[in-house]
């Protein structure tokens, strides 16, 4: 845990030195995911999202984007009458998007990328309480996703922007450790909306 938080925190010491050279800014906005494999469908899990960006400049129309980005992620089932039970996975990510962008007509972008990603902490509920970690399938530490998404100018310097994110590898081995083809594990499924301030 130290570690993750060490290495995301010289990350953004960093981010200003970079900034001599490139376009950024800032960004704050929410979540909404599941957890593809855990039997519990719909992008119930809300989350926050905030961090830091760089882009430069490539040619008229393609810049490169690199991002350092706090996410929450999981799952949630609430409980109704019908069904008492509730199921809550918290997953807390430190990520590094590295995306190509394509300017479309100045007032707005397309994007595409891949995402590394530091788990930094977990959580799973149910409606007994805290499930202990020796009673329960632990995150992998480090996942890689690929992610899509768009923005628009609304002002020169607000964008607002909305992006999925997949894992490319499982996040976790399912429960029963089964293989099924590509299906050897569950994996974040996450819709993203951000507000960004860039700087010029």
């Amino acid at each position: 845990m130290l570690k993750q938080l060490l290495f995301f925190t010289l990350l953004t010491i960093a981010l200003p030195s970079f900034s001599q050279q490139f376009e950024g800014g800032f960004f704050g906005g929410f979540s909404a995911s599941q957890v593809d494999g855990d039997t519990f469908s719909g992008y119930n899990k809300i989350g926050i999202t905030a961090g830091a960006y760089t882009t430069r400049k490539i040619n008229r129309n393609l810049n490169w984007k690199t991002e350092i980005r706090y996410i929450q992620k999981g799952a949630y089932k609430k409980s109704t009458e019908m069904d008492p039970t509730m199921f809550k996975t918290s997953l807390h990510y430190a990520e590094i998007p590295i995306l190509l962008q394509y300017l479309y007509k100045k007032k707005m972008y397309f994007e595409g990328g891949l995402v590394p990603e530091i788990l930094l902490a977990e959580k799973e509920e149910n409606q007994d309480g805290i499930i202990p970690d020796d009673q329960r399938i632990s995150f992998n530490r480090f996942s890689f996703e690929a992610t899509g998404g768009a923005g628009y100018f609304l002002t020169d310097h607000l964008v607002a922007g909305a992006r999925y994110t997949y894992s490319l590898y499982p996040a976790r081995p399912h429960a029963s450790s089964q293989h099924l083809r590509l299906n050897w594990g569950q994996r974040n499924n996450v819709l993203s909306f951000t507000l960004y301030y860039h700087f010029r």
